[in-house]
């Protein structure tokens, strides 16, 4: 299990890489072709908006496995050490089921979604369900990880 997390986190933040330079540079030649040839191009918001909604739930997931997503522990902090174990893994598994039933109902939505397509570029309006239903379900990978690390001795 380890190895497909440490696979995955590859993964993920060598494509949020990959969006984010795809981003700069659609939004890069969108401001040249617009303000000095002053032809602005019709396809360029609509690929941001793709890039910057596929980049977001690929970077959450690469942020969640990093553990740098904000979180109050301060609570939690102040048990003791067997219990701040259980109280830990009790939220992973709170997390858990709420990103597994994300995963499942971001893949009903891309279901409904079949069939229809963006106006200008004509990508399928399934894909970013479909990557988000992904993205989910990567991140509750990431958090089986962390609940079993949690109960791993010396954790």
């Amino acid at each position: 299990m380890s190895f497909i997390d440490k696979w995955l986190k590859h993964l993920e933040e060598g494509a949020a890489t990959i969006l984010i330079a795809l981003l700069t540079l659609t939004i890069a030649a969108q401001i040249f072709f617009r303000y000095f040839l002053n032809s602005p191009l019709s396809w360029s918001e609509e690929l941001s908006q793709f890039l910057l909604i596929c980049l977001c739930f690929v970077a959450a997931t690469a942020v969640l496995k990093r553990g740098e997503h904000y979180s109050i522990d301060t609570f939690i902090s102040m048990l003791p050490v067997e219990v701040r174990r259980f109280a830990e893994a009790a939220a992973l598994l709170v997390e858990l089921l709420l990103l597994v039933a994300l995963a499942y109902y971001s893949f009903r939505i891309g279901a409904l979604y079949v069939g229809t397509y963006s106006l200008i570029l004509k990508i399928p309006e399934e894909v970013k369900a479909y990557l988000m239903s992904y993205c989910f379900f990567s991140m509750a990978l990431h958090v089986v990880v962390r609940i079993s690390k949690t109960f791993k001795p010396g954790a």
